[in-house]
């Protein structure tokens, strides 16, 4: 019997296969091949079903076991990437990912993303943009208006998903959340969101909690996975990765560090805070607050490919290591990726070499990685922090976090933490478990 987790982030599609004690026996992992034109990130449904297929047939192969072993399945997905069908469920549009940049002026949505009560609402403390699903639903409703009349659905990726998978029109409460749409406390759609942003009621799923069961694959389906697999709603990937190294059994706050850098605190306390995002967690009354950035492991992989391709990135860390804290006064500024050349690095010298640039990165992401966990854990609820994704396998960057930010790091001991996070809601939602922090006190026993 396997479980399966699903982790559809943002620059990586992961699959990850856990038996029954929660040991990771295979596991896939596919560039997202998003295409990019201007303002424009899109990605191919065909291309999208072909690379989930890559991940699971790669999972299964590595766990040499038969997809018959199967027993149940769950999903970690990004937020605000959607896709436009018409009334017999065919795509209008490829997936706009979230990080498409298609955002007409218009003062209505602003002006009303911009009052008190935008927060209060839907918990979203964070400004309103182009990274907006509604951003960019507005565009098409301006420039492809033909399109939009022909409408009838409005899928996010999660639900995009589960309705080709086994026909229902669900969306977990998780990701619904950083839409803009919902009532984070009711977990309803607002209807004065709906009114301003000009999307129907009708044309949105469903919200359903994490761990709803989403009914059973259908035969054909496109992940060519056996009929009658139970699926089970998931959540936001931040989120996911929490669940995975053990938030709310085991630790109140985690950090991610990937392609976006993100602090989760699991609280009850309901506390509406700038620059935070909240959404329901795993029972009543209970919480995730997130505060993100995008300083993260991007500049790290762009440093490499563009000044030190001869290197293999273990081989860039041994020489940061050997580097002082400091750096030796380089710094390198949010984002250095973002400038041209090395202009994002600051008080450079010519005896530097990548070990400087490469720490200097890296003390960048702990810096703006204290300033989240300062704003999601304003209480000082948690004294510890898990750390997830492809930068909690450096011990290093681990050690330079924990002496930035004053707090005890913990390295997740376990790979795909997302993917474990969805597959304990699939091995909860097969009966293996009552609740999910069983599951994180049986397949997290040392951690």
């Amino acid at each position: 019997m396997l479980f399966l987790g699903i982790d559809m982030g943002t620059s990586y599609f992961k699959a990850g296969l856990f038996n029954r004690e929660g040991v990771l026996v295979g596991s896939g992992r596919v560039a997202v091949p998003r295409h990019s034109k201007g303002r424009e990130v899109t990605l191919d449904t065909g291309l999208f079903w072909q690379s989930l297929q890559q991940c699971i047939h790669t999972a299964f192969i590595e766990a040499k076991a038969a997809p018959a072993t199967l027993a149940a399945m769950a999903y970690s997905s990004q937020a605000n990437t959607f896709i436009l069908t018409d009334i017999n469920g065919q795509a209008l549009t490829p997936l706009i990912l979230w990080t498409d940049e298609r955002a007409p002026e218009d003062p209505a949505l602003t002006g009303f993303a911009a009052k008190a009560q935008w927060m209060e609402t839907t918990g979203i403390g964070i400004p309103f943009g182009a990274g907006f699903c509604i951003s960019k639903v507005k565009w098409f409703q301006q420039q492809q208006s033909d399109l939009w009349q022909q409408t009838a659905a409005l899928l996010t990726l999660p639900d995009y998903l589960t309705f080709c998978l086994t026909g229902a029109r669900l969306v977990d409460t998780s990701t619904a959340s950083l839409l803009g749409l919902m009532e984070v406390e009711k977990q309803i759609w607002w209807p004065d969101a709906l009114e301003v942003s000009g999307i129907r009621n009708e044309q949105l799923s469903q919200l359903c909690a994490m761990g709803t069961d989403c009914g059973r694959l259908k035969a054909g389906n496109p992940l060519g996975l056996p009929a009658g697999v139970q699926l089970f709603a998931g959540g936001l990937d931040h989120h996911m990765a929490a669940m995975g190294v053990g938030i709310g059994a085991k630790a109140k706050l985690s950090e991610s560090t990937g392609t976006v850098i993100a602090a989760v605190l699991y609280s009850h306390n309901k506390k509406r805070l700038k620059d935070v995002c909240m959404a329901p967690a795993l029972e009543p009354g209970a919480y995730f607050k997130m505060s993100f950035d995008r300083n993260g492991a991007g500049a790290l992989e762009w440093y490499r490919e563009t000044y030190a391709m001869e290197y293999t990135m273990e081989a860039l860390l041994e020489m940061a290591a050997a580097v002082p804290a400091g750096c030796d006064g380089l710094v390198a500024l949010p984002c250095a990726h973002r400038y041209a050349g090395k202009r994002g690095f600051l008080h450079q010298q010519g005896r530097f070499h990548h070990g400087h640039y490469v720490r200097a990165i890296m003390e960048s992401t702990a810096m703006s990685l204290k300033q989240l966990i300062s704003r999601v854990d304003t209480e000082q609820e948690s004294h510890a922090v898990f750390s997830t994704g492809g930068g909690a396998k450096s011990a290093l960057w681990g050690s330079i976090k924990e002496a930035v930010i004053g707090r005890s790091f913990y390295r997740n001991k376990n790979n795909e933490a997302a993917c474990r996070g969805a597959a304990m809601i699939a091995a909860m939602g097969a009966g293996l478990f009552a609740t999910v922090f069983e599951a994180q006190q049986s397949w997290l026993p040392g951690e």
